[in-house]
């Protein structure tokens, strides 16, 4: 054989092997079933970049964590590799210490996942420690199946995150400042609301009023405004500056604004990121059923402006469309005095809407999950 032969043939094989290896899914399976312990233990990751000039904040906040009952290991974290980190978390449960959550503050790794068309951020990668993720295509970088493998589905522990950087034109170390005294100020009872709700329904889910209200289980003085022609982004701003505990709203969504009105139409008004952070907002905690609005990778998503407006504390959405449904197994954990971010996970359990749903898939939360509301 001639040379060039060789050449040419060698050169097939090598363009081979490499489509082999693209064609290879990727697979995430830690192999063994995990079940969750009782712990007390938190880990808290700081992205590196600003850990040394939230010294003071942190420190704070580490005291206030001990405080409050719990064990906590504090990481000065520089691995932009969700890979690295989501094992960092798995190591932690194997100790003895044992592990029931995570609160990642600044630009801490993350990773897609692909249905159908829709990629998106998605938390339930670290939550969920002995399912199984699969990226059948290695060459797009998203993970696009979900399966129990050894373990399940459900989460073992709970993630959230405390993240400023897709917030433009501010200065983001002072927005963390701002937040963190706030936190501090909510434990040791210096900011604090009236136990109350405002559940909020725009036209397209009003006419299921009885049943949302139905699900919100851990307030007994609720204000509901769902009547159509009271629904609308001018009167919803307008709440934003009364001292509700928790507001619950259900609206039609961009990643950047809510628009009010049937089908989203945005005949009743729309609410941008820019008028949640322009607005005295008073309420300390958010669940937004409104697709995309914690798109938290998205520069000026909405759901990062609420979490860094004046009073607020905690956010509740989703990274895609959908939102959280089948309320009570969320509310029924804060009423019983967990804290926010086991509330959040147990209400993956629900039998309906848990990890494999679509509209799940993309839920998250934004801010401290340690925090408990009044009771």
């Amino acid at each position: 054989m001639k040379k060039s032969g060789k050449i040419i043939i060698t050169i097939f094989l090598l363009i081979g092997l490499a489509l082999g290896a693209l064609a290879v899914p990727y697979i995430y399976n830690f192999f063994q079933s995990l079940t969750p312990k009782e712990s007390n233990h938190v880990n808290v990751y700081v992205n590196s970049t600003i850990y040394s000039s939230l010294s003071s904040e942190i420190d704070q906040f580490e005291e206030d964590i001990i405080t409050q009952g719990y064990t906590v290991d504090l990481l000065n974290w520089s691995s932009n590799n969700a890979i690295t980190l989501k094992n960092h978390l798995l190591n932690t449960t194997q100790e003895q210490k044992g592990l029931l959550g995570a609160i990642f503050i600044g630009d801490i790794p993350y990773v897609n996942y692909k249905n159908g068309t829709e990629i998106f951020a998605c938390d339930l990668f670290f939550m969920d420690l002995d399912g199984v993720w699969i990226d059948l295509d290695q060459a797009d970088g998203y993970y696009d199946d979900h399966t129990p493998g050894s373990g399940d589905l459900l989460p073992e522990i709970w993630v959230s995150r405390i993240n400023s950087e897709s917030i433009g034109g501010i200065n983001h170390l002072n927005a963390y400042k701002s937040y963190f005294a706030r936190n501090h100020a909510y434990r040791t009872d210096n900011l604090n609301r009236p136990h109350s709700q405002l559940v909020y329904i725009d036209d397209d889910w009003s006419s299921w009023t009885s049943e949302w209200l139905g699900d919100m289980t851990a307030y007994t003085n609720i204000t509901s405004v769902s009547t159509n022609i009271n629904t609308t982004a001018s009167d919803y701003i307008k709440r934003l500056n009364q001292t509700y505990e928790f507001v619950h709203l259900f609206v039609h969504s961009y990643y950047y604004e809510h628009v009010f009105g049937p089908n989203g139409d945005s005949s009743e008004g729309s609410v941008n990121y820019t008028q949640i952070s322009n607005t005295y907002t008073k309420p300390l905690f958010y669940n937004l059923y409104a697709c995309s609005a914690c798109n938290y990778v998205a520069q000026d998503n909405i759901g990062t402006h609420y979490l860094f407006s004046n009073n607020t504390l905690a956010v509740v959405g989703s990274t895609k469309t959908g939102g959280m449904t089948m309320n009570s197994y969320f509310y029924n954990p804060l009423n019983q005095g967990k804290v926010m971010g086991e509330s959040f996970r147990l209400w993956f359990n629900n039998p309906l809407h848990g990890p494999k749903d679509s509209s799940s898939q993309g839920m998250c939360l934004l801010g401290d999950g340690l925090l408990t509301i009044s009771m």
